[in-house]
């Protein structure tokens, strides 16, 4: 059961939040700001939302001791007010205050916007448990150190979330005529072209890019930096340039690498852009 902390002085108001919100929450009530700044420096207490209502003397003090409390800090608060002057609402929202419900109450609305806040900050808390969880666990290509393709398409798929009418643009680079060295050199040198050429893509773009080995002679690189369609096409030229190269000297002669990219500035999934880019190497054959 998700966790609130109430505080509240008018003992009306507190007995029907009470009673409202007690199925959803385990409530730790406080009719007082002193009382409440005891809860806020108790370790024992952990909260998913809190309910303050600013008519409280020290309401405002309370709060500002909640944002400088780092184990609390982030969890959301809900305000209650009987004022309409916008300043004071933009006050609360300066103070970090999380929503407003302005008196008199209406119970639907409070419950539903309670439970919004705590759920959202619950998703919040699963999302960067899951981030600390694949950069702890290393989630990565034994043979390349770089992500391989879970990760690389959640952390991709973070960022377009992220940036949803932005400009996104996803590298791919296909591997042709590794599987041939595989059987035809071994093991071995096959790892060991592959090793090189990962090693040949990342120094081509920067540490916040998201590069991936996302199947075993395919990688993508996911453009975490401002980069136009025309610069894209240049980086892409370029590589293909440096790539002829080093063929001359220490790269498979079966071995050739194609390169496509996809730019767009439409909301998309990771799996969206993976199969235009894909289209694009596949046109660029024909």
């Amino acid at each position: 059961m998700m966790k609130l902390l109430l505080v509240e002085d008018a003992t009306i108001y507190l007995i029907l939040l009470q009673k409202l919100l007690e199925n959803d929450f385990q409530i730790t009530l406080s009719k007082n700001i002193a009382d409440a700044k005891e809860i806020i420096d108790d370790q024992d207490y952990q909260f998913d939302v809190m309910l303050i209502d600013l008519i409280t003397e020290g309401a405002m003090d309370l709060i500002r001791q909640i944002k400088k409390n780092k184990r609390l800090a982030p969890v959301p608060i809900v305000a209650l007010t009987a004022s309409d002057n916008p300043k004071d609402l933009i006050q609360a929202f300066d103070y970090g205050v999380y929503d407003c419900i302005q008196k008199p109450i209406y119970e639907e609305v409070v419950l539903r916007r309670v439970k919004n806040a705590a759920n959202n900050y619950l998703r919040l808390k699963e999302i960067n448990q899951l981030r600390e969880s694949i950069l702890n666990n290393q989630q990565i290509d034994e043979l390349t150190k770089i992500y391989n393709l879970d990760t690389a398409k959640w952390l991709i798929n973070e960022k377009l979330n992220e940036n949803k009418n932005g400009t996104k643009i996803l590298f791919l680079f296909h591997l042709k005529g590794l599987k041939e060295t595989y059987l035809q050199e071994g093991k071995m040198r096959g790892d060991s072209l592959v090793k090189e050429i990962s090693d040949f893509i990342s120094m081509n773009f920067r540490n916040i890019d998201i590069l991936g080995r996302v199947q075993e002679d395919e990688f993508i690189c996911f453009v975490n930096h401002l980069m136009s369609k025309e610069l894209a096409n240049l980086r892409k030229e370029e590589m293909l340039r440096l790539f002829r190269q080093k063929k001359l000297s220490d790269i498979s002669e079966n071995i050739e690498l194609e390169i496509g990219f996809f730019e767009t500035s439409q909301e998309i999934t990771y799996e969206s852009m993976y199969q235009e880019v894909k289209k694009s190497i596949k046109n660029s054959q024909d």
